[in-house]
């Protein structure tokens, strides 16, 4: 008699394994980039590569994200308002 299980129980380990290095990236991603907007480097994208990984695993940084995108572009077109009403 054979066991059929060893299949789904390594299956398994892998995904949880993957989760769990996942969200271990996104989290030292995203402190990295906290540490690095108060030091020269490039903190907003460590901040949003870290979000993004984390969040294809909970849904608090999917919020995080999103909100972080709109904020950019509101940024991003104040801008360009700015920089059209001094070079016009």
């Amino acid at each position: 008699m054979r066991i059929l299980f060893k299949d789904n129980c390594s299956s398994t380990s892998k995904i949880n394994i993957a989760q769990i290095l996942i969200t271990l990236l996104g989290i030292v991603l995203t402190l990295l980039g906290g540490i690095f907007l108060l030091l020269p480097g490039p903190g907003l994208l460590l901040i949003l590569i870290g979000l993004t990984l984390l969040s294809t695993q909970y849904r608090w940084a999917k919020r995080w994200l999103r909100l972080s995108q709109r904020q950019l572009s509101k940024s991003a077109a104040w801008l360009d308002d700015q920089m059209r009403n001094r070079f016009s």
